[in-house]
């Protein structure tokens, strides 16, 4: 597994900055941060596009499949709570976990991974209350408990 750490462009930028006023190194990160945030919405809808519709009937082309499933769900953590969204941190994680579970017991669902795609773009979506996002993730831990059991568990001790 590759994982890949991107540039810390706030901190470079800090590093190589002249002596300011706080007020104006405050707009300036905000600024930064406002650029990020826009960069991880593209980069999340990028991989939200990238998740099947369904599964092949082939065995094989399945679990190609759920191993994309999962990877592309790792490669949204983290960045979701930059975009503004760290529900669907939360729900990336709850799939990387659920895709996991199938992967180790060859099990090729597709209900639950659906199920959380569908989810994730709901948490995409800016109409979306905090506690109808609440009420979503709720579901999507019942779900991930029956599926993912030993996730739950290390989930609840941490």
């Amino acid at each position: 597994m590759k994982i890949t750490y991107a540039k810390n462009r706030l901190r470079a930028a800090l590093d190589n900055a002249p002596p300011m006023m706080a007020s104006m190194a405050v707009k300036q990160a905000e600024a930064l941060l406002n650029e990020m945030e826009n960069e991880c919405l593209a980069r999340l809808d990028v991989l939200l596009a990238a998740f099947p519709a369904g599964l092949s009937g082939d065995d094989d082309a399945r679990r190609v499949q759920l191993r994309e499933v999962y990877e592309t769900s790792r490669r949204m953590i983290g960045v979701a709570t930059v975009a503004g969204i760290p529900e669907m941190d939360i729900a990336a994680q709850s799939l990387c976990e659920v895709a996991d579970a199938l992967l180790v017991r060859q099990k090729s669902d597709w209900e639950p991974l659906r199920v959380h795609i569908s989810t994730m773009h709901l948490l995409r979506r800016s109409d979306i209350s905090e506690a109808a996002k609440g009420q979503l993730l709720v579901a999507l831990e019942s779900l991930r408990a029956k599926i993912a059991p030993a996730a739950s568990r290390q989930a609840a001790t941490s």
